[in-house]
């Protein structure tokens, strides 16, 4: 009889421990439910000769590797300029109240955009944009995603074991852009390096074959003569 008042006291205490929300020496709770934001932001430098349209298809080919419902687009009239354009982050102050805000950045001078909006496992409004910008020496693809996941509370453990079967938004973010690359890098036999990121990109993994192959990657059509013999700094074909 003392041993089973002596368990039930135990099993109060540990549920009373739990009530309070395991509180840390900080004050803060591990099993307060939260949202959380995440941005990832990638520009890379891409240096080809080949014809936009061989450029705009390789972009194509690697946004629907991963996300199957993107907004793409190819924009007529766009200069090629001196130094690369750069996407621009939409303001929301001089929208009216009530009217809905463009969600990421304008694409404003590039010569391909794709958006999307995918349902992915683990996040909440996920936002994607890339823009690809021409300049003399190639383009830049400019890349950029927001999210929204919930963390902590009760479903904590459960997101993680489903986020190793399923996989988590962070990795899908990260794929879908590389994916992008890799397309434009293989499909093109451009040269390709990073000039930005948030979060840090480790390695180049953009070298690297993805989990999709390399399949679809050759979109690439022979190069004009106008573009084989195109004298250094001189703005590839168009």
């Amino acid at each position: 009889m003392k041993g089973s008042i002596l368990a039930g006291a135990g099993m109060l205490a540990a549920m009373a421990a739990l009530a309070t929300g395991c509180s840390t020496g900080n004050g803060g709770n591990n099993l307060a439910a939260r949202d959380t934001t995440v941005e990832y932001y990638r520009v890379f430098d891409i240096k080809t000769e080949a014809p936009a349209e061989t450029v705009a298809k390789a972009a194509s080919n690697g946004i629907n590797r991963n996300v199957k419902d993107a907004q793409v687009a190819t924009p007529a009239g766009v200069q090629v300029t001196e130094l690369p354009g750069h996407f621009k982050i939409a303001d929301p102050t001089p929208a009216a109240p009530g009217t809905a805000v463009d969600k990421g950045p304008s694409c404003d001078g590039a010569s391909w955009t794709a958006k999307a909006a995918p349902k992915v496992h683990g996040s909440d409004n996920m936002n994607l944009v890339a823009c690809l910008f021409p300049y003399k020496s190639g383009y830049h693809l400019d890349m950029y995603a927001v999210f929204t996941k919930p963390e902590g509370g009760w479903l904590a453990w459960p997101r993680r074991v489903g986020g190793m079967v399923l996989g988590t938004p962070e990795k899908f973010t990260e794929s879908t852009m590389m994916d992008l690359v890799r397309a434009i890098r293989e499909g093109t036999g451009a040269n390709v390096t990073l000039v930005e990121a948030k979060p840090n990109l480790a390695g180049t993994p953009w070298l690297e074959p993805g989990k999709n192959g390399s399949a679809q990657a050759s979109t690439a059509a022979p190069a004009t003569p106008a573009a084989a013999t195109a004298a250094p700094g001189t703005p590839p074909a168009r």
